[in-house]
């Protein structure tokens, strides 16, 4: 799929690294190679989603939503601007 312009996130690993997410393909790499903790459920719905994203069967915006539930389940603070702000999540959709 091509809507990964709707991606998006700056995340901060617990090392000090800041990386910046551009596609859900982006994501699938941090939440395989750097995610600080592994076996969480959400942490391997979200590369479900992504590697969903990569075969055409899932819109970013989804796999995004998945994402940022890993990512507070992990603790992994997440910045959707450039400005170091962390981004409000309220109630994302499952």
């Amino acid at each position: 799929m091509s809507d990964h312009s709707a991606f998006w996130e700056t995340i901060d690993l617990d090392t000090g690294e800041r990386l910046v997410l551009r596609s859900p393909q982006d994501a699938l790499y941090a939440l395989v190679s750097d995610w600080p903790v592994n076996g969480g459920v959400h942490q391997q719905r979200a590369i479900d989603f992504c590697r969903a994203w990569l075969a055409g069967r899932m819109p970013a915006e989804t796999v995004r939503q998945a994402f940022i539930l890993a990512a507070l389940e992990a603790g992994v603070p997440i910045n959707d601007d450039g400005d170091g702000a962390e981004a409000a999540v309220v109630n994302p959709p499952v």
